[in-house]
């Protein structure tokens, strides 16, 4: 099964093209993020604290969580029910990064990244993706993008009132950014195997064009 994984922060583009690029091969997108912001917007239903890891892991142990095939991407689905737009909140964004760091959280759901991708095969984005739960794809891309750029995009995405506070967005992006590069398990990071693409220099199009000719030049080789 073709798995290509893309990583990169918040706000960089990474849905996106992922989407794009997983229509045109033809396989399912899988958004990583949306699982770890499923969690986040689960434990703050619940009145947990998203930085409780005790909590946390309670949390997952009895929850009903699935990856659902539908309309070429994974839907997650929550004890029943698709959170869809709820997952892409301010609120909801500050708690999926204290969610993250939790080891618990992590290997629960990168287990059933796994078995997704090798039962449907899949376009990954996340944050460790060609790091931790693909290390042995050979189709690894990350993306990049001034911060300022990447909360623009971000304010155009968010729906309702919590979206328009730019200055605090770009706060609260930065501290995840430097919450995602410390954390100890999983760090934001990459390495020599990756492909470094810079999304404030194409738009979506061109740069899923760029991974789709390194995807397909791999395929068929010299």
């Amino acid at each position: 099964m073709t798995v290509v994984a893309i990583d990169g922060p918040a706000g960089v583009g990474k849905s996106t093209v992922a989407r794009r690029v997983a229509t045109r091969l033809g396989v399912p997108y899988l958004d990583t993020g949306s699982m770890y912001r499923a969690v986040a917007w689960k434990a703050l239903e619940e009145g947990l604290d998203p930085a409780d890891g005790q909590a946390m892991g309670r949390l997952i142990a009895g929850l009903h969580f699935e990856l659902r095939p539908r309309n070429d991407e994974a839907e997650v689905v929550v004890d029943g029910a698709v959170p869809g737009d709820r997952l892409r909140t301010p609120r909801v964004d500050v708690a999926t990064s204290r969610v993250a760091v939790h080891p618990a959280v992590r290997s629960w759901l990168v287990a059933q990244q796994r078995e997704f991708a090798a039962r449907e095969g899949a376009v990954v984005e996340g944050r460790d993706i060609g790091t931790v739960v693909f290390p042995d794809t050979p189709h690894k891309f990350y993306l990049e993008a001034p911060l300022e750029i990447r909360a623009e995009r971000r304010l155009r995405q968010l729906a309702g009132p919590e979206g328009g506070d730019r200055s605090r967005l770009l706060r609260e992006m930065r501290a995840r950014d430097e919450r995602d590069i410390r954390r100890r398990a999983s760090p934001l990071r990459r390495d020599e195997t990756y492909e470094l693409i810079d999304t404030s220099t194409g738009d979506a199009e061109q740069v899923a064009d760029r991974i789709l000719r390194s995807v397909r030049g791999a395929a068929t080789g010299p």
